[in-house]
């Protein structure tokens, strides 16, 4: 009878050495250098720079003003999906938190698509901003292309956060 058990753990062992391996293996082939020669297409990948202006602004909604703000949202998702279809790379809201906090995720293809799109939303902006406060703003991107977005975005005191030479995205999306 404890020879049974004995041979049990032993498969057992056996089985979770052979699973691990296996494990291990396809988890460093997954991670190996990609010679450009194999056409292996779930495996390769084509990368190209990465020029694209993030903007991250973070709203605070007012006291009492959440079903107000939140309103406004689906118009400039509208406005955003008619009009900068060639510079809009993304473009949606996440919130809002238990606090009352609203991120705006946006990237677009250059320094003058994210302009085109505050000239584009500058109604929704200004009704958003009735109920809400925006109180932090990040941009990043090329150094070359945050230095154009300078001058115009001055007034809301963004962070900038140029992008490291050599970033990269892929090419399916």
């Amino acid at each position: 009878h404890c020879h049974n058990v004995h041979v049990a753990k032993s498969n057992v062992s056996m089985k979770l050495s052979v699973i691990i391996n296996t494990i291990t293996i396809a988890c460093a082939s997954a991670f190996a250098p990609i010679s450009p020669t194999k056409t292996h297409t779930s495996l390769t990948m084509t990368w190209r720079d990465d020029n694209i202006i993030t903007l991250v602004p973070k709203f605070k909604i007012h006291e009492g003003k959440k079903e107000e703000y939140m309103k406004v949202l689906p118009k400039f998702l509208e406005k955003v999906k008619a009009n900068e279809q060639d510079t809009c790379v993304f473009y949606g809201f996440v919130g809002p938190t238990e606090d009352d906090l609203v991120i705006c995720r946006e990237g677009y293809n250059s320094a003058d698509g994210l302009l085109k799109h505050l000239a584009n939303v500058d109604a929704e902006l200004k009704a958003a901003l009735e109920n809400a406060d925006i109180i932090e703003l990040n941009v990043q991107g090329p150094p070359a292309e945050l230095e154009k977005l300078k001058e115009p975005l001055a007034a809301f005191n963004p962070t900038y956060y140029p992008l490291v030479e050599g970033s990269f995205r892929s090419t399916k999306n």
